[in-house]
């Protein structure tokens, strides 16, 4: 039936139009196939037709040019008249009066797609004939990709504009708008996954949004590039449309908080199934094989919203059922374009390309409360944290407080022991020797000599003093500190009758710290006294060496400590341990009746070597 534009009442200048018919390409002398590259409409096998109009419909199989003819009678050619096409599939040209309006880029394969295009013609006057007019309208396409041609439109060019607009922004910027969104949104979250791979929902959701943005640039795409046919970007963006459903599905149970590996791995084995079936599937059977395979990726992808969208109601919380709402809009609009796409509405609309953007934006919105909310957790937890830390900052030093008064009054103990040690092994073994000799030969010491013991005992006092109070006694060197005892203990033992012998060598060339020099001195001194209060020896060896190490050896003749339990290990047995542990050296002290050798060993470093 003819089919005619709206028009203002009581106008009767707008076109009228009388009839719009059909017609495939014709087929050459001798061939089985139309000739594509004819410009030349067919003379004959004009059938009517009303638009919108698929010729999968007439023609199951046809692939290549049909011919729509639309018909009008137009009142004058005063009166501006302009065209409005909601779309033609896949490419076309169009002809006024014989003459040549509009060409697409691309009438052959790889076809222009130009399918979801509107256009707009403002037709010139000088075309126009008073009466009957006719548009021809050029469409190579093929029957499996729904060939044919959209509503057609004449009038006023103001109201054809409007249309044409309304049409364009349905069509084109919509869907430009989603898949900028589309875009962006994967790029963010992408970026966020990158950051902190621990949050698989945001990776999830940023690989769902590129698949979609695959199956979106099928809207707005006018070529096949980077394709080289129809057929291979058909079957791209519906391997597109299987991996969104896939990757909806995976993202709705991380959602929920549920895996299942087994059934995402037989997910993902049907993506790649389907996937080879068609690509391998020749260009006759690609039609039945997408069909199939995207009724089945949209029952699947129903069936997963359905499921949350009980969960959200039963389970969920106030994200599930906000995100819940927007899947329900959405499964109402892939419903519609599943009608579209098979067939049983023909308006050539497809709304989840508008609908998607309320969906995604949604699931952004939500992914974001989750983050801020997360925030904020992790910034109470910092709080919590700064409070604890605060706490056992005022513990550590109240500890730290308790422990330095107890180091405190643990040096003044070290202090007051060292202090002790001195002058047991200084001033005491002095103290001793003097004692003993006068005690044992008293008329043997001249005078003189009792201001020599007494000038001895304050030289080693102000010793005591000196290492005490830390003052350095660096300035005298280990040979000469050694030979002042050397001479106190020769005259010591040559007062009970005693031959004390000493071999010296190596010692001008190291110059130990005041500290270092003083142990080696009151060990020597410990034991030199206690060979001269206890052993009753009538021989003393005392060997110093210096090589690369500190070697002395002190050896006496006489009775031993074997036999008299304990009483030569006291303090001075002690001392002389504590200062060979301080200095770093090994004392080894064996004793038998007869014969005891003391052996100190004392490691010295390069910085104590004092070269000649």
């Amino acid at each position: 039936m003819p089919w005619a534009v709206a028009r203002a009442a009581g106008v009767d200048s707008l076109p009228v139009i009388v009839k719009i018919e059909t017609a495939r390409a014709q087929t050459p002398t001798g061939s089985v196939q139309p000739d594509v590259r004819n410009d030349r409409s067919p003379t004959s096998g004009w059938v009517p037709v009303s638009l919108p109009d698929f010729w999968s419909t007439r023609w199951p199989t046809f692939d290549g040019v049909v011919w729509y003819r639309v018909t009008w009678r137009q009142p004058g050619t005063d009166v501006p008249v302009a065209l409005v096409i909601d779309y033609l599939n896949m490419a076309g040209a169009i002809y006024l009066n014989g003459t040549l309006m509009r060409r697409d880029a691309h009438l052959l394969e790889p076809l222009s797609r130009e399918w979801n295009t509107p256009r707009y013609l403002l037709l010139p006057a000088e075309l126009l004939h008073d009466g009957e007019n006719t548009m021809l309208f050029r469409v190579s396409g093929m029957a499996q990709y729904q060939g044919g041609l959209g509503p057609v439109a004449l009038g006023s060019p103001e109201a054809m504009h409007t249309r044409y607009e309304a049409a364009v922004w349905m069509r084109l910027t919509s869907q430009w708008f989603s898949l900028a969104v589309s875009v962006t949104l994967s790029c963010f979250f992408l970026s966020m996954w990158l950051m902190r791979r621990t949050e698989v929902l945001y990776g999830w959701f940023a690989a769902m949004l590129l698949a979609w943005s695959a199956v979106q640039v099928n809207q707005t795409a006018t070529g096949t590039w980077p394709l080289s046919s129809t057929d291979g970007w058909e079957v791209a963006n519906t391997i597109a449309l299987l991996a969104y459903s896939a990757l909806y599905t995976i993202f709705i149970l991380r959602l929920c908080g549920r895996r299942w590996p087994r059934y995402e791995r037989a997910l993902w084995c049907a993506v790649a199934l389907a996937s080879g079936v068609l690509l391998a599937a020749p260009h006759a059977r690609i039609e039945k094989v997408r069909d199939v395979l995207f009724v089945a990726q949209a029952l699947h992808y129903f069936a997963t919203s359905l499921i949350f969208l009980v969960f959200a109601c039963r389970r969920g919380n106030t994200e599930h059922r906000i995100l819940a709402a927007c899947v329900a809009i959405f499964v109402v609009a892939g419903y519609h374009d599943l009608l579209t796409f098979l067939g049983v509405l023909h308006d050539n609309l497809y709304f989840t390309g508008l609908t998607v953007q309320i969906l995604m934006i949604c699931m952004a919105l939500v992914l974001g409360h989750r983050h801020m909310m997360n925030l904020k957790r992790i910034e109470a937890f910092n709080e919590d944290l700064a409070r604890t830390v605060e706490a056992t900052q005022r513990e550590l030093t109240q500890t730290l407080y308790r422990q330095h008064q107890l180091e405190v009054a643990h040096a003044r103990l070290n202090e007051r022991m060292s202090f002790a040690h001195n002058l047991h092994d200084g001033l005491g073994s002095a103290l001793v020797g003097s004692i003993i000799a006068l005690e044992r030969t008293p008329q043997a010491i001249p005078p003189r000599r009792f201001l020599s013991i007494l000038k001895e005992l304050r030289d080693d006092l102000r010793l005591i003093i000196d290492s005490t109070t830390g003052e350095q006694h660096g300035e005298m060197r280990l040979a000469d500190l050694i030979a002042s005892q050397r001479h106190r203990f020769t005259r010591l033992f040559e007062t009970q009758g005693a031959e004390c012998k000493w071999w010296l060598s190596g010692l001008e060339q190291y110059a130990l710290p005041s500290a270092r020099s003083l142990d080696v001195m009151r060990i020597l001194q410990e034991a030199l006294t206690n060979a001269f209060k206890h052993s009753h020896a009538s021989r003393i060896e005392v060997e110093i060496h210096a090589n690369d190490g500190l070697m002395l050896i002190v050896r006496d003749n006489g009775e031993g400590f074997v036999d008299r339990g304990n009483s030569c290990l006291g303090t001075g047995m002690s001392s002389m341990r504590a200062r060979a542990y301080r200095l770093g050296a090994s004392l080894d002290i064996s004793s038998t009746p007869g014969a005891t050798v003391i052996t100190l060993a004392v490691p010295i470093t390069c910085t104590e070597a004092l070269a000649l």
